[in-house]
């Protein structure tokens, strides 16, 4: 039963943000987390990002801006993989604390921890004006795709990053499209396979 909860969940968000280039991992990836490992839930969030990718990129990957892809996609994917290897790390790390609870034993594990982190830190940013205000000039994409694609390795969630730094770049909605999709199916793989 588990198992259709999340088929039936991926579906579901996947069609849901089918016309944004974000929200997938950002609510995918805690819903899988309730049945899986953490790193297996970001792996699995990546490869349900990789087919809804590839789909899209079917439909408007003749739009693309060869120059953003390179200087956006190229970096993010290489730094992909770091994030998912520390994630690997951070999984083969003890638990730092364990306490009773109820008559049960509960532990803190590094990874958990580290993932709560990121996705308080990620929500809390997105409560402040500000931060939705935010972003850079197009000679920033590089960093940009580094950022985003390293958090994307880690967490599985880089969406607030990566339109920051993709909103000014002048693009029209089907290419400012495809680099996100280029950049999120090139870290995929690589990111699961430390997952492996």
């Amino acid at each position: 039963m588990d198992y259709m909860v999340v088929c039936l969940a991926a579906l579901f968000v996947s069609a849901l943000t089918f016309f944004q280039v974000f929200g997938l991992g950002t609510v995918l990836m805690p819903a899988f987390a309730l049945f899986f490992p953490v790193p297996v839930a970001i792996a699995a969030t990546a490869v349900v990002h990789l087919a809804n990718n590839l789909f899209k990129v079917t439909l408007v990957g003749r739009k693309a801006n060869g120059s953003v892809v390179l200087r956006f996609a190229l970096p993010g994917a290489l730094a992909a993989m770091l994030g998912a290897a520390l994630l690997e790390v951070f999984a083969g790390l003890q638990p730092v604390w364990s306490y009773r609870l109820g008559g049960q034993l509960h532990k803190i594990v590094v990874v958990e921890l580290v993932i709560g982190v990121v996705i308080v830190g990620f929500a809390f940013l997105d409560l402040l004006p500000r931060f939705n205000k935010l972003t850079f000039d197009r000679k920033y994409l590089p960093i940009g795709g580094l950022l985003s694609g390293f958090f994307g390795g880690l967490s599985g969630l880089q969406g607030a990053l990566r339109s920051a730094f993709l909103i000014k770049a002048g693009l029209e909605k089907e290419s400012f499209i495809v680099p996100v999709l280029l950049q999120r199916s090139l870290w995929m793989w690589p990111g699961c396979w430390f997952m492996g």
